[in-house]
């Protein structure tokens, strides 16, 4: 086992795909396959299941991955400490939001001239949170909910970290135009029971709803794709849907729509908290400024 696999396989697994990864890293497709299967062989078990949509760890390469993260990181550390010139970087990890995309862009279009990396990563919040107490990131954008609130609160004081709220927002079922439920003034769980619920992660879930409610309305069965593009066609050719902690305007496609979630006695509050999470004590830099402010123009936060 060396460096260079662990690399490549943390690779893999961060970009959900062996296609992608391989254009990150700069690798052949074959190259970085072969070195996959190699260090599985070496291991003697799959670190990842292969089908026709993609790839999912294994039981035993969920745990290898979280080891070897440690491991990379601690090597990486060691290469800081020792390596006389640090280049400048500025990394941000968020969940699927468009809107924190377009703020990266921003800070990217005005800071480029001055010799950073830049890094952007959509994932899921416990990557997230990873990301952010590893140092991969200076910044990560996500949400509290009434579901998630315990645990995250919980899982940012052990790794220290502390969460900044930006504003508030509510769940929004996301849906091609054509849906039949798209001129809806709003929609319920029972209104979508029978269509396609496509999603990037279905532990993402017990972010909006309660295992009960997970398991009554079938959504852990949900389609799952590993990229925007894939879940916006799926969406729109199958009359699918996903769910937004929507910021209003988060998404800016004329093809999409956003209509409020109900909750069972039939309002719409489903209300969440959007923020950024960072080190404790850690004073924001002129660059996490302007993307935090970045963020607050493009959603109109007061």
């Amino acid at each position: 086992m060396t460096l260079q696999q662990i690399k490549y396989v943390l690779g893999v697994a961060d970009s959900g795909s062996f296609n992608k990864a391989s254009e990150k890293l700069y690798i052949s497709q074959p190259s970085l396959t072969s070195s996959v299967h190699d260090l599985e062989n070496e291991l003697s078990f799959k670190i990842f299941n292969r089908n026709s949509r993609g790839i999912t760890l294994t039981e035993k390469g969920r745990d290898f991955i979280s080891d070897a993260k440690n491991l990379y990181h601690e090597y990486q550390k060691l290469i800081e400490k020792y390596t006389c010139h640090t280049k400048k970087s500025f990394s941000v990890s968020a969940l699927y939001y468009a809107f924190a995309r377009k703020a990266f862009v921003e800070v990217v279009k005005n800071f480029s001239s001055e010799g950073y990396d830049f890094s952007f990563r959509e994932r899921k919040a416990s990557d997230v949170i990873y990301d952010v107490m590893a140092e991969k990131s200076e910044l990560g954008i996500l949400y509290l909910s009434d579901s998630n609130h315990e645990a995250i609160s919980k899982n940012l004081k052990e790794n220290k970290l502390s969460f900044h709220k930006l504003t508030e927002c509510s769940a929004f079922v996301y849906m091609h135009k054509t849906h039949p439920l798209a001129d809806r003034e709003s929609v319920s769980l029972d209104d979508l029971s029978e269509y396609k619920f496509v999603t990037f992660d279905t532990d993402d879930l017990k972010s909006f709803f309660s295992e009960e409610d997970i398991q009554l309305y079938g959504l852990n069965q949900a389609i799952t794709v590993a990229d925007r593009a894939t879940e916006l066609n799926l969406i729109e050719h199958l009359n699918g849907y996903t769910f937004l902690s929507g910021v209003s305007g988060e998404e800016s496609s004329e093809d999409f729509v956003l209509v409020p979630l109900k909750n069972h006695d039939g309002s719409v509050n489903r209300s969440f908290e959007l923020g950024y999470i960072q080190k404790n004590g850690k004073k924001l830099d002129n660059i996490s400024q302007a993307y935090i402010s970045s963020i607050i123009k493009i959603l109109n936060i007061k």
